[in-house]
């Protein structure tokens, strides 16, 4: 049965990243939080997935009472029905040293405080694997399915809630956004039907733009990706949800991109970050409508960065305007309260 059109869970980077900056979240005391959550609320969203820079985060003094950033939005979600994924952890120099003793050994460390500390609370809803990948082969593909295991078996012996991963496909067949190894649409069932059916994970969240998020792929390039991961997660027993990424890269074509930052070149380098945007409404309305058909949930990565309102005026159009789309959706009217927020700067 499909699911409404509309956003419902953001990711929520609680670390440094490649792509923003979120120490701004430690300075915000719990009056700016709650009118944050607040605005969040309005938007549809129901679900924070907490990522990268957890286990800092734990030890991490924030604005809010007591300091404690994530055991404030524990209390504050439960107050307005809303939940937290938080981070396993990501083992520093994963991609480079492929050690996995040190990486399970890491995750145990990593997930045993944020267990004891937060474990009590309702709202803390599940475990993120912070291990996105595409395709492996080989022995990295072997290790990869290792490391999905033994992270998963970690949070499943240490509470039973679930684990989920949002891993991404890569639907640039020309090697210039990046060097890696192009797998055809039909390579990702296999890899996904046995890595999830040995896995033990429960949620996968497909990023739907592709690995180097460029606004240049259409429908027809991201479609026989989606289709078969989601064939492969029917198949694996494994609960599928959308990730519907409401900011890219506005590039004509690959070939733009490689000539204006370079063939190779990471679009998620500082230097590039200015030049991304929001999706535009239109087309992130046919990306929810597609993803509606077979998703469980629909979360999105770009919330914070594009439509959150305390970012600026620019995020301020695109969250009223998101709105006005999300209440069209349900049959309802814009809420007059909502605007006059809006209009005023003061979520």
């Amino acid at each position: 049965m499909a699911r409404q059109p509309l956003i419902s869970g953001i990711m929520l980077s609680l670390g440094p990243n490649s792509f923003a900056d979120s120490s701004y979240l430690y300075r915000m005391d719990a009056g700016e939080w709650r009118a944050e959550l607040d605005a969040m609320r309005r938007f549809g969203i129901d679900w924070l997935g907490c990522w990268s820079g957890l286990e800092t985060c734990v030890e991490r003094r924030a604005a809010v009472p007591g300091g404690d950033l994530i055991g404030f939005l524990l209390r504050e979600a439960e107050e307005r029905n809303m939940r937290l994924s938080l981070s396993c952890g990501f083992c520093p120099g994963w991609w480079e040293e492929w050690n996995l003793p040190k990486a399970l050994a890491f995750t145990g460390r990593s997930i045993e405080r944020p267990r004891r500390r937060y474990g009590a609370f309702r709202s803390f809803d599940s475990w993120y694997l912070d291990y996105e990948i595409y395709l492996r082969w080989g022995e990295e593909a072997e290790q990869m399915a290792e490391l999905y295991r033994g992270v998963t078996a970690y949070c499943h012996e240490a509470d039973r809630r679930p684990v989920m991963v949002s891993p991404f496909f890569q639907p640039d067949t020309s090697g210039r956004c990046g060097v890696f190894r192009y797998g055809e649409p039909a390579e990702y069932y296999p890899f996904w039907r046995d890595l999830l059916a040995g896995s033990g994970i429960d949620i996968l969240a497909l990023q739907d733009n592709g690995g180097q998020h460029l606004g240049c792929f259409g429908d027809g390039e991201r479609l026989p990706f989606i289709r078969e991961v989601i064939r492969a997660c029917r198949d694996a027993g494994v609960r599928y949800w959308g990730n519907v990424e409401s900011g890219e890269l506005p590039v004509a074509s690959v070939d733009a991109f490689a000539e204006r930052y370079g063939a190779g070149g990471d679009v998620n380098d500082r230097r590039i970050r200015p030049d991304w945007r929001a999706v535009p409404l239109p087309k992130l309305e046919r990306k929810l409508e597609l993803a509606a058909r077979d998703a469980e949930k629909i979360m999105s990565w770009g919330y914070m960065e594009f439509f959150r309102p305390g970012g600026g005026a620019e995020n301020r159009r695109n969250y009223q305007a998101y709105c006005s789309y999300c209440n069209s959706a349900r049959g309802v009217e814009v809420e007059r309260a909502s605007s006059e927020l809006l209009a005023a700067g003061s979520v």
